[in-house]
């Protein structure tokens, strides 16, 4: 299929889900959003977490939050199918899924004062549910920092250039929320002014990278292979615990926002690419097997193993954490939730389909590769992350080809630019993701209050609760495991288990949304199924998901995990039948009522 072809029909699905089933549906006909309405980022300001943002500002801090590796990770993993089959996925849990839940988890937790959705489920089904919730949240954010801290300790061990860049990002975002919000420059000098710096950084990461220590894949840890990993881990372990307990305003918010300019300029770039190389045709298949071995080197079916491989980039629960944990009590009127919420899950998948899916299939078979050593066969002679950035990089250098630059230079740069996109965005997960582990633990504990005021402060202190999410999270993304013939990072078998996990989060939360657009909004009819259809169809496929990897996956995980993740996947899933439970019993509750009432009116 030609490239430009494929990227036509792309577009055109995310414009008319946007303009018709967002704007249209979602905002005017069922949470019939209004500027007239106090946002709690308004009515609640305190300078640190309710601080009303410009829509473009929360845009990139939300969009950048809810991005992270999962966009790219995910869809480069299932490139195992062929392209078509991952294509689908996304474009599909997009636009019936992913971006209803993001944007219904924004308006809930607006709507009631900014609590997260776990409180809103508390509202909705009872305080049994919250705690539920709030457990199966903090495993979630735990499998989701030890995933994460995995691939950006990897990212940086194998490359140090991109630890530089990523370190000196830091300083720069720290000066953009100073000159915003405490010099008054504004946000267009403040910004024209550190994306110049961010690009000399750039400029200098290119040559410079900051080593640690030595590693060497091939290697066992015991013989110094992996020491430059094993530091990583620990200094993102400070960097997130710093991070995630610091003001919104002073590095998470400004963080996020330059992160977003880094990715509009790759997607900017992949966007070229497709329209200069539109008449050429993608080289990987469309279609290879139903069941690749993909996880765990084991035969792993498309449904329902799917959402354990493509997260973020179709749905994902993370999202209505970050929603309605940091995004809600930023949103400055309810009429910007659209375009944040509902618009930067559009994006997110634009992102998988643009950068991901078809600059690998691209650059499937490719001479110049093969000539090189970099594949020997195909694309899927590479891990994940190594296969997006040479993808990525193959096609860039090849549309730069046209303009007179030669191939090698501009295969080497954008290899290391799709490596920084990517760091950047690990790193934003990881401090939002602690600082979102930081209010579920709050939260968790929030009985205690009645109990013991002095030991409540304690354990719900911010830098205390930050902290155990950080060294539990931290012991899952350590070691380095032996699989098969070789070694590798954490990530590898934690993946699976965070997405696994993730995806579940999502079908509750859009269980949840379900439920109040329900009972409390009372939209009903086909608008409603809209929404309800596809949270149980999420809900049947997620749990299908997981049983299938406990018994498969499970067994042939190494001791460390079989007990870390194989736990919390296991505990995940009990759960989550006992949420669902709560939801059947509440619905056909709001059911009964909203029967009684109309036969009362009658």
């Amino acid at each position: 299929m030609p490239i430009l072809l494929l990227v036509a029909v792309i577009l055109a699905i995310y414009a008319v889900a946007y303009l018709f089933y967002g704007r249209n549906i979602l905002q005017e006909k069922v949470v019939r959003a209004s500027p007239e309405r106090e946002t709690p980022a308004i009515a609640k300001f305190d300078g640190v977490d309710y601080v009303p943002a410009h829509r473009f500002v929360l845009f990139g801090h939300h969009f950048a939050s809810i991005a992270g590796a999962g966009p790219i990770v995910g869809p480069a993993i299932a490139m195992a199918y062929g392209w078509l089959l991952p294509l689908v996925w996304v474009l599909f849990g997009n636009v019936f899924m992913g971006a209803v839940h993001d944007y219904l988890s924004l308006m809930a937790s607006v709507r009631y004062g900014g609590i997260s959705i776990v409180s809103v489920g508390e509202n909705l089904m009872g305080r049994k549910a919250r705690y539920l919730f709030l457990i199966y949240v903090l495993f979630t954010l735990i499998l989701v920092y030890a995933a994460f801290a995995s691939i950006a300790a990897s990212l940086f061990a194998r490359d140090p250039r991109v630890a530089t860049l990523s370190i000196l990002f830091m300083p720069l975002a720290l000066l953009l929320g100073i000159m915003m919000y405490r010099m008054g420059l504004g946000m267009g000098p403040s910004t024209v002014i550190t994306v110049v710096l961010v690009i000399a950084a750039f400029v200098y990461s290119y040559n410079h990278g900051i080593v640690i220590g030595t590693f060497d894949p091939s290697l066992p840890p015991g013989e110094g292979g992996w020491v430059a990993y094993h530091r990583w881990v620990i200094i993102l372990g400070l960097y997130a615990l710093l991070a995630a307990s610091l003001p919104v305003w002073y590095l998470l918010q400004p963080r996020d926002y330059l992160n977003a300019y880094i990715l509009w300029t790759g997607l900017g770039l992949a966007a070229i690419a497709a329209i200069l190389l539109g008449t050429q045709s993608l080289k990987g298949p469309a279609y290879t097997s139903f069941q690749p071995n993909i996880i765990a080197g084991q035969p792993t079916p498309f449904w329902p193993a799917i959402p354990l491989i493509i997260a973020c980039g179709s749905l994902s629960g993370f999202h209505s954490l970050v929603a309605s944990g940091t995004t809600s009590k930023q949103l400055a009127s309810e009429l910007d939730a659209l375009f944040v919420g509902y618009g930067a899950m559009l994006l997110e998948g634009a992102l998988s389909g643009l950068a991901v899916i078809i600059p690998i299939s691209f650059a499937w078979n490719a001479p110049e590769l093969i000539q090189k050593g970099v594949i020997e066969n195909n694309m899927l002679d590479l891990a994940a992350v190594p296969r997006y950035a040479v993808g990525y990089g193959y096609t860039l250098a090849k549309t730069f080809e046209m303009f007179g630059v030669g191939f090698d230079t501009g295969y080497s740069f954008f290899t290391l630019f799709a490596s920084l996109m990517l760091s950047m965005y690990v790193l934003t997960t990881l401090d939002t993701g602690t600082r979102l582990a930081r209010f579920a633990w709050q939260e968790l504990f929030d009985w205690l209050a009645n109990v013991d005021k002095n030991l409540y402060s304690i354990v719900t202190n911010k830098w205390v609760s930050s902290l155990a999410v950080v060294i539990i999270g931290s012991a899952l993304a350590y070691p380095v495991l032996e699989i098969g013939a070789g070694y590798k990072a954490a990530y590898n078998v934690v993946w699976p288990a965070f997405a696994g996990a993730n995806q579940m989060l999502a079908a509750i939360a859009l269980l949840t949304s379900a439920l109040w657009v329900y009972g409390v909004l009372n939209v009903r009819g086909g608008t409603g199924l809209l929404i309800l259809l596809p949270s149980l169809f999420l809900w049947v496929t997620v749990t299908a998901g997981l049983t299938w990897w406990l018994m498969v996956i499970l067994p042939v995980l190494p001791a460390i995990q079989q007990f870390g993740a194989g736990s919390m996947i296991l505990f995940t899933l009990l759960l989550s039948l006992l949420l669902f439970a709560l939801f059947i019993i509440n619905f056909n509750k709001l059911s009964k009522q909203a029967g009684a009432s109309q036969q009362a009116q009658a």
